[in-house]
């Protein structure tokens, strides 16, 4: 779900063959004002919006000082940024010869002859019929899922990057996935995980290198950019990126071209970004460990994927189609689905999962209860209103380690969350700890 202002939201209508979803994204207004081609507008969904004479950009221009490439406007959370292209004649904003600034609201800029002015435009609307019970490999018919997927379908066709927020285990990758084959991009969806990647290899493993360009570069590498070349690049764990790459990544966002390790050159690229994480950036900012202009270009669509403790009516839907997908011969009664629909599952949908998994194999042919379950149980609540999640959360953890003997691959296969968050979610208690927390 997206519930931030400007960033893709979307309202439940009623509809001539049921309901549906209204989604509404961002859009930019471009106005010529002056020049060749004066008059003339075009609204245009929020996203790297190019502007020259040569036919395949967004606006195309007859004016004759205007260069084939001239410039670019990128949305962000913000607003607008005006990049300038290496154009040859310029592009000014005031009188002023600008490479890149931020346009505000109404300002005009110049290209060769033409003056353009854009404004953010009255968000386009988007009617998605309701109903679906999964789109792609996403199961759930609950209202948080709906949105998801009027929000999948209307991104889809528009080359904005993407973030996807959720806690682990929610299916991140599954709406990257499902973006990515409603887009009808040529290329290859190519996952690339930040946080699992060693710091000093991801550089190279993200933009290539050259052969002999470092100490075992033995070959030439092209790395998940060119991968995923006419394609979706979806960036996981995005939050653990180191500090000095994030400004790599947001120079090949804003540039659409990469250098490789060892390269004086740049390789364009036509990639779609979808990146995703289940930590809060806005407060990774705030601490100075992630750039603020990284998120703002990034944040331009946030699709929010909702924990599955907030979509209970949904779990006996998954368990169905883990059974049949997984070709489990188990069944469960109606005690052991009610149970499993009171369950906080830390761990998500791949937690559910992997508890589907194990109690097919343990207990082939048979109508599991509840008591065959075996779930890692939660502490005993404080005696308070609101338990805080992270108390759950570390509670379930400990619990795991505990039945795992401290093995924290095996528990994080329990909680149906990778190696990677486990141990980093292992580090934060610990500094909550040594600072004076529980």
């Amino acid at each position: 779900m997206a519930d931030r202002e400007d960033l893709g939201t979307t309202r439940r209508i009623s509809h001539r063959d049921g309901w549906a979803h209204v989604v509404e994204l961002p859009a930019a207004h471009f106005v010529i004002v002056d020049g060749p081609d004066k008059g003339k507008a075009f609204t245009v969904l929020v996203s790297t919006i190019r502007i020259g004479t040569a036919a395949d950009n967004d606006i195309v221009l007859s004016d004759d000082a205007v260069s084939r490439y001239h410039a670019k406007v990128v949305g962000t959370a913000e607003g607008f940024s005006l990049i300038d292209t290496r154009s040859k004649n310029g592009t000014f904003v005031r009188g002023v010869r600008v490479a890149e600034v931020f346009l505000e609201p109404g300002l005009g800029f110049t290209v060769g002859r033409t003056t353009i002015q854009v404004q953010a435009k009255k968000r386009e609307y988007l009617a998605i019929p309701e109903g679906d019970s999964r789109l792609g490999a996403l199961v759930g018919r609950s209202a948080p899922m709906q949105e998801v997927y009027a929000l999948i379908r209307a991104v889809a066709q528009v080359p904005t990057t993407v973030l996807v927020e959720g806690e682990s285990g929610t299916g991140k990758e599954l709406v990257a996935r499902a973006i990515h084959e409603l887009s009808g991009r040529k290329g290859p969806l190519v996952a690339f995980d930040c946080g699992s990647t060693s710091p000093e290899l991801i550089r190279s493993e993200l933009f290539g290198h050259l052969r002999g360009a470092f100490t075992g570069a033995s070959e030439a590498r092209e790395g998940a950019f060119r991968r995923a070349h006419r394609g979706t690049l979806f960036l996981d764990e995005l939050g653990d990126l180191p500090s000095n790459l994030q400004v790599n990544l947001l120079r090949v966002l804003e540039t659409r071209e990469v250098q490789p390790v060892g390269s004086d050159g740049a390789i364009a690229v036509d990639v779609r970004v979808v990146a995703a994480t289940n930590q809060d950036l806005a407060q990774r900012v705030k601490q100075g460990q992630f750039r603020p202009e990284l998120l703002h270009r990034l944040s331009v669509i946030r699709i929010r994927l909702p924990a599955l403790r907030d979509r209970p009516e949904d779990i006996p839907l998954l368990v169905d189609h883990f059974l049949k997908t997984l070709d489990l011969p188990v069944q469960l009664s109606q005690a052991a689905l009610e149970a499993l629909s009171r369950y906080p599952w830390p761990g998500n949908v791949r937690m559910l999962k992997n508890v589907v998994e194990r109690l097919g194999v343990l207990h082939r042919g048979a109508i599991v209860t509840p008591a065959q379950l075996d779930l890692p149980q939660p502490a005993e609540p404080p005696a308070r209103e609101t338990v805080r999640l992270e108390e759950l959360e570390r509670d379930a953890i400990v619990k795991a380690l505990e039945r795992a003997r401290g093995n924290q691959a095996a528990a994080a296969r329990m909680l149906g969350i990778g190696l990677t968050t486990l141990k980093r979610k292992l580090k934060e208690y610990r500094a909550k700890t040594d600072a004076g927390e529980r």
